[in-house]
Protein backbone atom coordinates (compact mmCIF):
# COMPACT_ATOMS: atom_id res chain seq x y z
CA UNK A 1 0.00 0.00 0.00
CA UNK A 2 1.61 3.29 -1.07
CA UNK A 3 2.41 5.95 1.52
CA UNK A 4 0.12 8.78 0.45
CA UNK A 5 1.84 11.36 2.66
CA UNK A 6 5.25 10.48 1.21
CA UNK A 7 3.84 10.73 -2.31
CA UNK A 8 2.28 14.09 -1.50
CA UNK A 9 5.57 15.45 -0.12
CA UNK A 10 7.47 14.08 -3.10
CA UNK A 11 5.11 15.85 -5.49
CA UNK A 12 5.43 19.11 -3.58
CA UNK A 13 9.23 18.93 -3.60
CA UNK A 14 9.23 18.18 -7.32
CA UNK A 15 7.08 21.25 -7.95
CA UNK A 16 9.30 23.36 -5.68
CA UNK A 17 12.25 22.26 -7.80
CA UNK A 18 10.44 23.86 -10.74
CA UNK A 19 10.05 27.14 -8.86
CA UNK A 20 6.40 26.64 -7.85
CA UNK A 21 5.76 29.08 -4.99
CA UNK A 22 2.36 27.65 -4.13
CA UNK A 23 3.90 24.19 -3.75
CA UNK A 24 6.61 25.68 -1.54
CA UNK A 25 3.92 27.26 0.61
CA UNK A 26 2.11 23.93 0.82
CA UNK A 27 5.33 22.16 1.77
CA UNK A 28 5.93 24.67 4.55
CA UNK A 29 2.41 24.24 5.87
CA UNK A 30 2.71 20.43 5.81
CA UNK A 31 6.15 20.11 7.42
CA UNK A 32 7.20 23.25 9.31
CA UNK A 33 5.90 22.11 12.72
CA UNK A 34 7.92 18.89 12.52
CA UNK A 35 11.07 20.59 11.27
CA UNK A 36 10.74 23.27 13.93
CA UNK A 37 10.57 20.51 16.56
CA UNK A 38 13.82 19.07 15.21
CA UNK A 39 15.54 22.46 15.41
CA UNK A 40 14.26 22.90 18.97
CA UNK A 41 15.44 19.44 19.99
CA UNK A 42 19.00 20.26 18.93
CA UNK A 43 19.20 23.94 19.93
CA UNK A 44 16.86 24.08 22.98
CA UNK A 45 16.09 27.71 22.27
CA UNK A 46 12.96 28.90 20.47
CA UNK A 47 14.53 31.96 18.90
CA UNK A 48 17.56 30.05 17.65
CA UNK A 49 15.31 27.28 16.32
CA UNK A 50 13.16 29.82 14.51
CA UNK A 51 16.18 31.35 12.79
CA UNK A 52 17.47 27.95 11.71
CA UNK A 53 14.02 26.97 10.46
CA UNK A 54 14.13 29.98 8.14
CA UNK A 55 17.51 28.79 6.82
CA UNK A 56 16.10 25.30 6.36
CA UNK A 57 13.32 26.41 4.02
CA UNK A 58 15.57 28.78 2.13
CA UNK A 59 17.92 25.85 1.53
CA UNK A 60 15.01 23.60 0.54
CA UNK A 61 13.94 26.16 -2.06
CA UNK A 62 17.48 26.39 -3.44
CA UNK A 63 18.33 22.66 -3.39
CA UNK A 64 15.02 20.96 -4.21
CA UNK A 65 16.36 20.01 -7.64
CA UNK A 66 18.88 17.75 -5.89
CA UNK A 67 16.26 15.78 -3.97
CA UNK A 68 15.61 13.31 -6.77
CA UNK A 69 19.29 12.32 -6.81
CA UNK A 70 19.60 12.03 -3.01
CA UNK A 71 18.13 8.53 -2.89
CA UNK A 72 16.25 9.45 0.29
CA UNK A 73 12.57 9.49 1.09
CA UNK A 74 11.01 12.98 1.21
CA UNK A 75 10.65 12.83 4.99
CA UNK A 76 14.24 11.75 5.58
CA UNK A 77 15.57 14.40 3.19
CA UNK A 78 13.63 17.14 4.96
CA UNK A 79 14.43 15.88 8.46
CA UNK A 80 18.15 15.52 7.76
CA UNK A 81 18.30 18.98 6.18
CA UNK A 82 16.82 20.52 9.33
CA UNK A 83 18.95 18.48 11.74
CA UNK A 84 22.20 19.17 9.88
CA UNK A 85 21.62 22.93 9.79
CA UNK A 86 20.72 23.01 13.49
CA UNK A 87 23.84 21.00 14.38
CA UNK A 88 25.97 23.25 12.20
CA UNK A 89 24.73 26.35 13.99
CA UNK A 90 25.47 24.79 17.37
CA UNK A 91 28.90 23.38 16.54
CA UNK A 92 30.11 26.51 14.79
CA UNK A 93 29.39 28.57 17.87
CA UNK A 94 26.56 30.52 16.25
CA UNK A 95 24.13 29.39 18.96
CA UNK A 96 24.64 29.10 22.74
CA UNK A 97 25.02 25.65 24.29
CA UNK A 98 21.77 24.28 25.79
CA UNK A 99 21.22 25.34 29.42
CA UNK A 100 22.22 22.95 32.18
CA UNK A 101 18.67 21.96 33.07
CA UNK A 102 18.07 20.50 29.61
CA UNK A 103 21.03 18.12 29.49
CA UNK A 104 20.95 14.47 30.46
CA UNK A 105 21.81 13.80 34.10
CA UNK A 106 23.03 10.29 33.31
CA UNK A 107 23.53 8.16 30.25
CA UNK A 108 20.69 5.82 29.26
CA UNK A 109 21.59 2.27 30.21
CA UNK A 110 19.99 0.94 27.02
CA UNK A 111 22.42 1.54 24.12
CA UNK A 112 19.56 1.98 21.62
CA UNK A 113 18.04 4.66 23.88
CA UNK A 114 21.48 6.31 23.96
CA UNK A 115 21.46 6.48 20.15
CA UNK A 116 18.01 8.05 20.26
CA UNK A 117 19.15 10.75 22.71
CA UNK A 118 22.31 11.47 20.73
CA UNK A 119 20.51 11.62 17.39
CA UNK A 120 17.61 13.80 18.48
CA UNK A 121 19.91 16.23 20.31
CA UNK A 122 22.48 16.32 17.51
CA UNK A 123 25.33 14.95 19.64
CA UNK A 124 28.53 13.29 18.51
CA UNK A 125 30.49 11.03 20.89
CA UNK A 126 32.22 13.98 22.60
CA UNK A 127 28.96 15.85 23.03
CA UNK A 128 27.18 12.80 24.37
CA UNK A 129 30.06 12.21 26.81
CA UNK A 130 29.88 15.81 28.03
CA UNK A 131 26.13 15.62 28.57
CA UNK A 132 26.25 12.32 30.43
CA UNK A 133 29.54 12.37 32.33
CA UNK A 134 30.91 9.37 30.46
CA UNK A 135 34.36 9.25 28.97
CA UNK A 136 34.47 9.89 25.23
CA UNK A 137 35.60 6.33 24.57
CA UNK A 138 32.79 4.87 26.70
CA UNK A 139 30.26 7.15 25.03
CA UNK A 140 31.44 6.10 21.57
CA UNK A 141 31.28 2.41 22.53
CA UNK A 142 27.75 2.73 23.91
CA UNK A 143 26.54 4.50 20.80
CA UNK A 144 28.26 1.92 18.60
CA UNK A 145 26.47 -0.85 20.52
CA UNK A 146 23.18 1.00 20.15
CA UNK A 147 23.58 1.24 16.38
CA UNK A 148 24.37 -2.46 16.22
CA UNK A 149 21.27 -3.16 18.32
CA UNK A 150 19.06 -1.20 15.92
CA UNK A 151 20.06 -3.56 13.12
CA UNK A 152 20.21 -6.73 15.28
CA UNK A 153 23.87 -6.79 14.28
CA UNK A 154 26.13 -5.08 11.76
CA UNK A 155 26.48 -6.68 8.36
CA UNK A 156 30.24 -6.27 8.26
CA UNK A 157 32.59 -3.30 8.83
CA UNK A 158 31.11 -1.23 6.00
CA UNK A 159 27.70 -1.39 7.63
CA UNK A 160 29.19 -0.24 10.95
CA UNK A 161 30.99 2.65 9.25
CA UNK A 162 27.84 3.71 7.40
CA UNK A 163 25.89 3.68 10.67
CA UNK A 164 28.49 5.84 12.42
CA UNK A 165 28.55 8.26 9.49
CA UNK A 166 24.77 8.59 9.60
CA UNK A 167 24.82 9.29 13.35
CA UNK A 168 27.78 11.66 13.08
CA UNK A 169 30.32 9.64 15.05
CA UNK A 170 32.72 9.68 12.10
CA UNK A 171 33.74 12.65 9.98
CA UNK A 172 32.08 12.23 6.58
CA UNK A 173 34.64 14.44 4.81
CA UNK A 174 37.20 11.64 4.73
CA UNK A 175 34.71 9.26 3.12
CA UNK A 176 33.30 11.63 0.48
CA UNK A 177 35.44 10.12 -2.29
CA UNK A 178 34.38 6.60 -1.38
CA UNK A 179 30.70 7.55 -1.38
CA UNK A 180 31.10 8.73 -4.97
CA UNK A 181 33.08 5.69 -6.10
CA UNK A 182 31.25 2.95 -4.17
CA UNK A 183 27.49 2.85 -4.88
CA UNK A 184 26.97 -0.08 -2.50
CA UNK A 185 28.51 1.83 0.39
CA UNK A 186 26.52 4.95 -0.51
CA UNK A 187 23.36 2.85 -0.39
CA UNK A 188 24.30 1.53 3.06
CA UNK A 189 24.65 5.10 4.26
CA UNK A 190 21.24 6.04 2.84
CA UNK A 191 19.69 3.00 4.52
CA UNK A 192 21.08 4.13 7.88
CA UNK A 193 20.01 7.71 7.30
CA UNK A 194 16.47 6.46 6.71
CA UNK A 195 16.59 4.22 9.79
CA UNK A 196 17.76 7.03 12.07
CA UNK A 197 15.44 9.64 10.57
CA UNK A 198 12.48 7.57 11.80
CA UNK A 199 13.54 8.52 15.35
CA UNK A 200 12.50 12.10 14.64
CA UNK A 201 8.88 10.96 14.40
CA UNK A 202 9.01 10.73 18.21
CA UNK A 203 9.25 14.53 18.49
CA UNK A 204 6.04 16.46 19.16
CA UNK A 205 5.45 18.96 16.32
CA UNK A 206 5.81 22.61 17.38
CA UNK A 207 4.13 25.27 15.27
CA UNK A 208 6.50 28.04 14.24
CA UNK A 209 5.36 31.68 14.61
CA UNK A 210 3.88 33.32 11.52
CA UNK A 211 6.77 35.80 11.36
CA UNK A 212 9.12 32.94 10.41
CA UNK A 213 7.10 32.24 7.25
CA UNK A 214 7.02 35.92 6.37
CA UNK A 215 10.78 36.30 6.75
CA UNK A 216 11.32 33.26 4.52
CA UNK A 217 9.13 34.89 1.88
CA UNK A 218 11.00 38.15 2.14
CA UNK A 219 14.38 36.41 1.89
CA UNK A 220 13.31 34.58 -1.27
CA UNK A 221 11.39 37.48 -2.77
CA UNK A 222 8.07 35.69 -2.36
CA UNK A 223 6.34 38.51 -0.52
CA UNK A 224 4.15 39.43 -3.47
CA UNK A 225 1.17 37.74 -5.16
CA UNK A 226 0.25 34.92 -5.33
CA UNK A 227 1.58 34.47 -1.78
CA UNK A 228 0.65 37.84 -0.29
CA UNK A 229 -1.68 36.13 2.20
CA UNK A 230 -0.34 33.49 4.58
CA UNK A 231 -2.54 30.34 4.38
CA UNK A 232 -1.73 29.68 8.03
CA UNK A 233 -3.41 32.95 9.01
CA UNK A 234 -7.15 33.61 9.03
CA UNK A 235 -8.46 35.35 5.93
CA UNK A 236 -10.05 38.77 6.69
CA UNK A 237 -13.81 38.76 6.20
CA UNK A 238 -13.56 41.35 3.47
CA UNK A 239 -11.38 39.00 1.42
CA UNK A 240 -13.68 36.03 1.80
CA UNK A 241 -17.44 35.79 2.04
CA UNK A 242 -17.63 39.52 2.83
CA UNK A 243 -16.36 40.43 -0.64
CA UNK A 244 -18.98 38.18 -2.23
CA UNK A 245 -21.75 39.76 -0.14
CA UNK A 246 -20.71 43.31 -1.04
CA UNK A 247 -20.50 42.43 -4.73
CA UNK A 248 -23.99 40.93 -4.58
CA UNK A 249 -25.46 44.03 -2.93
CA UNK A 250 -23.90 46.31 -5.53
CA UNK A 251 -25.28 44.16 -8.36
CA UNK A 252 -28.75 44.12 -6.80
CA UNK A 253 -28.73 47.91 -6.34
CA UNK A 254 -27.68 48.39 -9.98
CA UNK A 255 -30.46 46.12 -11.22
CA UNK A 256 -33.03 47.98 -9.10
CA UNK A 257 -31.98 51.38 -10.42
CA UNK A 258 -32.06 50.13 -14.00
CA UNK A 259 -35.59 48.78 -13.65
CA UNK A 260 -37.00 51.95 -12.01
Amino acid sequence: MPDTRSTHLQNLIARVAQGDRLAFDGLYQATSAQLNAICLSVLRDRREAEEVLEQVYIQIWKTAKGFADSGLSPKAWLFITARDLAIGRLRHGEAPAPPVDTVLTRAPSDPVAAVRHAYLQGLDAAGFAQRTGLSVETARQRLHEGLAGMAAEFDGPDDALAAELALGLTDSKGDAARLSADPAFAQRLRDWQERLAVLMDDLTPVMAPARARQRIRESLGHGVAPLSVDPLEKTPWWRGWGATLVAGLIAAAGLYLWMT
